[in-house]
């Protein structure tokens, strides 16, 4: 039973229309919020913006203090179920949020050399660089922290159609607030749905898949420039430079080559390949169709 059916709205509506009793294979998206439109689009991204800021401030800070703060931030990172979005069996790109995730993220951001030069300065770029960082574990940080967002879209969706009202519950939440940068307690009221609560998602916030991902910096970004700095000039005057394929064979741990070739490009040149690359994501951005998102939430 999907949301429309179980409320009785009729099509088209502009929250994902999600399966109310299982997970659905869509992972709500910090890009494609990015590139989203209008004032929950805008907070969303704001909300993201200052999370991750503070989160990188705190970590790269020599107080010990600061490292509490931070670590307490992440610790409320833990997997929302409202939204229904996500995988019902984990996969090699599924991991969820949990104590154990928030200790590996703080940990790594310490060791991270792309968050002291600035190339890591938001939280879908993590993607490009960390190992063990799902789509579930992204999607589930996203959920949280524009949690406030997602609410107030959801209150709009129940004024629009009166029917997700009916019987909708209210309880506590721990909410992000990005003014204070800290956790914050608020009553929210939700519809319910197979005895749970619903979290509604704008349709155009989500995607099979993160938008920027380790495969494509790693093709388009990592092994492209490495191939620039071996090409040899032969005694011919033709430039030799070595295949993709032999590249490939060479740097098997995208992460790894994704890491060595942004901060090298960054420290050495001031060029910055994971600006190149969102700003490629971006002008390539096309929200998902009602069609795909319809065949997506089948699987």
């Amino acid at each position: 039973m999907r949301v429309t059916k179980t409320f009785s709205i009729a099509n088209p509506v502009p929250f994902v229309d999600v399966h109310v009793h299982r997970d659905n294979l869509l992972f709500l998206d910090p890009s494609a919020i990015r590139n989203g439109k209008g004032k929950y689009a805008t907070a969303a991204n704001s909300a993201l913006v200052a999370f991750f800021g503070e989160v990188l401030r705190l970590r790269l800070s020599t107080a010990s203090g600061d490292h509490v703060k931070g670590q307490e931030l992440l610790g409320h990172l833990h997997e929302p179920n409202e939204t229904r979005l996500g995988m019902s069996v984990k996969s090699k790109f599924g991991r969820a949020f949990g104590d154990e995730e928030s200790k590996d993220l703080w940990d790594l951001l310490d060791k991270s050399h792309e968050a002291r030069i600035a190339v890591l300065t938001r939280l879908e770029h993590l993607r490009l660089f960390a190992d063990g960082v799902g789509y579930d574990l992204i999607s589930d940080a996203t959920t949280r922290i524009v949690f406030h967002v997602l609410a107030d879209f959801t209150a709009d969706m129940m004024n629009t159609y009166p029917s997700l009202a009916a019987g909708a519950a209210t309880d506590e939440y721990d909410l992000f607030d990005p003014a204070s940068l800290t956790w914050k307690k608020r009553n929210l009221t939700l519809p319910v749905a197979d005895g749970r609560p619903l979290l509604l998602v704008p349709k155009e916030w989500v995607y099979w898949r993160l938008l920027m991902d380790v495969s494509p910096f790693y093709n388009r970004y990592a092994t492209e420039t490495l191939q620039i700095e071996q090409t040899v000039i032969g005694s011919d005057g033709k430039a030799r430079k070595p295949s993709k394929k032999k590249l490939n064979e060479s740097n098997p741990d995208k992460r790894e080559l994704n890491r060595k070739q942004a901060t090298k490009y960054k420290e050495q040149d001031n060029r910055n390949l994971v600006d190149e690359y969102q700003q490629e994501v971006d002008s390539d951005f096309a929200p998902l169709t009602d069609d795909d998102i319809r065949n997506r939430t089948e699987l």
